[in-house]
């Protein structure tokens, strides 16, 4: 009998082991009786996967499974401070020091982070001195011995880092270290060339190194930090609105091609691409990946496709110009408020909520512009995606909001809010007198614009 009760203890004390296969063993000086998080990174989307609790010494261990996915993590602390790590199933150990940001981390056991931290100490130190040199570089007399000096330094720092990524990745190529700092690695021009030079041989060799087939990729920020940088290449500040946009879209369809190389990899690229122009109010951008792009041409139907395609025809739907999708619905005083009968010249559809401190800002500009004498000009239909009816009442008597108010009461599964496609507040749409759709302003500021 005790026989067997020990061989099922033991039996279930190895799948215990089994199933917390590897850990992560941080210790950060002076982080005493703190939670630390550890933090998964797809891209621009980050989630919180588990929570610790440092001991007196700022010790703290994260228990990860055996089906624990590989990619890059973010072991998050303090006041918004975080360490980067590799998680490729082996044990991974740290020192870090949480009164200073800049002190460096100290990988004591993961070849992954070893080689991924001995890129980013030479990156980081060497980029900082090269930053510095630059803009000597450029006043300094080209004749004296001194700029000779530094440009010569400047050379070695920049092949310092090249030649370090191509001995990290051809010494470690099963690595997934060695993939990511690849990408990673910055494409230095000569300093002697002119901006016109180098922003050409930018724009013409930045992916050099990037695999659009690498998966891999997508569990971490390096591609998306790629793209941002690629797209710095062809905005200036001399440029006019119009050229910028313009020239955005190059680089917008060569990042397109590019990441047709993989269906996952252009699924993501699809939605950062989406998620950063709205951010930044780039509807034509918007507009020009939702009509432009080549998901139709990949043949598996994932979730993601679907949503994805979901996403940009409601892009399409929603682009200036384009009617605003009409609706009916019933505001808190029991009317019956249909969009398509409204009379104003203007008609602004602003989509809110009561604990919104970003709704606080523009709700009272939005006031300065609505006269409930002559709502012949300028007509407000307010929907609150609250969903107790005594928030939105409180809220609209605090700041004496008496537009149309509508509240489905329903977050973000009300009719309305689901057919205009809101994931954020405010969210304001501007209307002309044919409920044609003419602005989306992002602040106060650009609400000023349109409605003056």
């Amino acid at each position: 009998m005790y026989k067997y009760l020990i061989l099922i203890l033991f039996a279930l004390s190895a799948g215990f082991v089994s199933a917390q296969s590897h850990q992560i063993n941080g210790s950060i000086s002076g982080l005493a009786d703190e939670e630390v998080y550890l933090m998964r990174i797809l891209g621009q989307n980050r989630a919180i996967v588990d929570t610790a609790l440092s001991d007196q010494t700022g010790s703290f261990t994260f228990n990860l499974e055996d089906d624990f996915p590989v990619g890059m993590y973010a072991v998050i602390y303090g006041p918004a401070q975080m360490i980067e790590l590799i998680y490729n199933k082996e044990n991974i150990r740290f020192i870090a020091n949480a009164a200073s940001m800049q002190a460096p981390v100290q990988i004591i056991e993961s070849v992954e982070n070893l080689i991924y931290y001995d890129y980013l100490f030479l990156k980081g130190y060497n980029l900082y001195k090269m930053e510095l040199l630059e803009p000597l570089l450029n006043q300094y007399p080209k004749d004296d011995d001194f700029y000779k000096t530094m440009l010569e330094e400047y050379r070695l720092m920049g092949k310092q880092i090249s030649d370090r990524v191509q001995t990290l990745s051809s010494e470690n190529p099963n690595t997934i270290a060695s993939r990511f700092v690849k990408t990673d690695s910055p494409l230095f021009t000569d300093p002697e060339l002119s901006p016109e030079i180098k922003n050409t041989y930018q724009r013409s060799h930045y992916f050099d190194n990037t695999d659009f087939s690498d998966t891999l990729l997508i569990r971490s920020n390096i591609l998306n930090s790629k793209i941002i940088g690629y797209l710095s290449a062809f905005q200036n500040k001399e440029m006019t609105k119009e050229d910028m946009e313009n020239s955005l879209l190059i680089g917008v369809d060569t990042i397109l091609e590019k990441a047709m190389a993989d269906q996952q990899v252009y699924e993501f690229v699809i939605d950062f691409l989406i998620d950063g122009f709205q951010a930044v109010g780039f509807e034509r951008g918007l507009e020009y990946v939702a009509t432009h792009n080549q998901l139709e041409q990949f043949c598996e139907n994932s979730e993601r496709k679907a949503e994805l395609a979901n996403k940009m025809d409601l892009i399409k739907k929603l682009a200036i110009g384009k009617i605003a999708p009409d609706f009916t619905a019933t505001d808190l005083m029991g009317n019956e408020i249909t969009l398509s009968k409204i009379q104003a010249k203007k008609t602004v559809v602003v989509f809110w909520a009561s604990w919104c401190p970003h709704c606080d800002e523009i709700l009272p500009e939005l006031k300065n512009y609505y006269d409930p004498l002559n709502t012949g000009e300028v007509e407000v239909i307010a929907i609150s995606i609250d969903e107790e009816r005594s928030d939105v009442q409180t809220a609209i008597d605090d700041g004496s909001y008496y537009w149309t108010n509508i509240a489905e009461l329903k977050g973000w599964d009300g009719a309305v809010v689901v057919e205009y496609g809101i994931v954020a507040t405010p969210t304001i749409f501007i209307l002309d007198e044919n409920k044609t759709i003419i602005g989306k302003p992002l602040n106060k500021y650009e609400l000023k614009r349109f409605l003056e």
